[in-house]
């Protein structure tokens, strides 16, 4: 148990660095009367802090990991194409169309 605390510690820093930071911001009292838009976009990044932090926790991958782009077609196959298929004569010469120049 104490390894796994320990790892889990170690590997998420950032995470447990800034929920402190954002439980402190949401819990502290301050001495000027806060704004409802200003507790609005806290409570949504506390939200959006549990939802990043169960993902790591859930996968061990960043939130960011899923914004990578996956655009990568130079390693798949083109799917071959149907030679007879019923849809040939909308999408070949054959209908009667003037190629384009």
């Amino acid at each position: 148990m104490i390894d796994y605390l320990i790892h889990f510690f170690t590997y998420n820093k950032l995470y447990l660095l800034t929920g402190i930071v954002l439980l402190l911001l949401v819990l502290v009292p301050t001495k000027e009367k806060v704004s409802r838009d200003t507790k609005k976009a806290l409570y949504l990044c506390v939200v959006i802090w549990i939802i990043c932090f169960a993902y790591r926790i859930n996968t061990g991958n960043d939130i960011t990991n899923l914004f990578k782009s996956s655009n990568d077609f130079s390693n798949q196959q083109n799917s071959p194409k149907a030679v007879n298929s019923p849809f040939n004569k909308y999408y070949s010469n054959d209908a009667g169309r003037k190629p384009k120049d």
